[in-house]
Parts: C-alpha cells; structure tokens; sequence
C-alpha cells in the first residue's frame, strides 16, 4: 500500500503533462508576449541624483527645524524603485511604485529604526503622509506629493548638491 500512493501521485502527474501536450494537428502557440512592466521609468526631477529632498510643509503647514537643524528628508534610488531618507527622529527605507500613469506614485511597505524621542508628532504625522501618497509633481527644485490629486500632502524643496 505504501508503494502504491508515490506510483498513483506519478501517473496522475504524468497524466496532467500529457493532457496539456500540444496535439500534433494543432497550430503552433504563439511565444508569449514580454510582461507588463510595473515599473515605469524613473522621473530625473523625481530621483534628482539621489539627493535629499527636505520636508518644508505637512498637511498645509510649515515645517520647522529641530534643534540640531534637521527636517524630515526624503531621497529617491536613482532608479526610482526605493526611498529612504529621516522621518524626524527615525530613518526610514522602503519600496517606491511609479505608476504607469503620469506622475502616479506609491510608497512602501516602508521600515523604520525604533528610537525613541521625546516628541514623535512630526514622525508620525510623516510617516502617515508617506503611507497615503498615489501621486506627485516634482519640478527638479520642489517637489509635491499628493493623494487622489487633491492639495498636496507634502511639499518639499532639493538640498543642495
């Protein structure tokens, strides 16, 4: 009985090879067409050789330095396929989406280091920004992120080279 099941599980795969065999009538099949990229090509105003874009305004209000002069940043991968940058307290890196639509753009799953500081508001809010964003314009010197097209979430300015 033992043998049997393995010698069963065989022919019925060799059977299932045998059933998607082309017949020798049939026309030939077509070679399949390339996949569909889900990336589309990296934006240089978006990507900008990997400098850091810095946070000057959240939810339609200014950002202010801490008190070592830091802002929340962002930087693209030059090829537009990852983001990382500092989210006010924590760094950050994650997976970044062109769309195939014109500016269309997703970000994450995004991961973060877990320091803890004494005011979180601003990384939170962040981070939650990040989470929402489906589009941008970036001009090389600003660049917006936005959800549904609507005001921007977002706004931030290129760090100087």
């Amino acid at each position: 009985m033992k043998t049997g099941l393995p010698r069963l599980l065989t022919l019925l795969g060799l059977l299932q090879l045998a059933a998607c065999a082309q017949s020798p009538g049939a026309a030939p099949t077509q070679p399949a067409a390339p996949a569909v990229q889900d990336q589309a090509a990296a934006d240089p105003k978006l990507t900008a050789q990997a400098r850091p874009w810095r946070l000057v305004e959240l939810m339609g209000q200014p950002v202010k330095p801490d008190e070592q002069g830091r802002v929340p940043t962002l930087i693209f991968s030059a090829d537009g396929a990852s983001v990382s940058g500092f989210a006010g307290c924590n760094s950050f890196s994650g997976q970044a989406s062109l769309g195939q639509g014109p500016q269309r753009l997703r970000l994450g799953p995004l991961a973060a280091t877990l320091r803890a500081c004494p005011d979180m508001t601003l990384e939170q809010q962040y981070l939650r920004m990040l989470d929402q964003v489906d589009g941008y314009f970036a001009d090389g010197r600003q660049l917006h992120l936005h959800r549904a097209r609507m005001a921007p979430l977002a706004r931030f300015e290129q760090s100087a080279p």
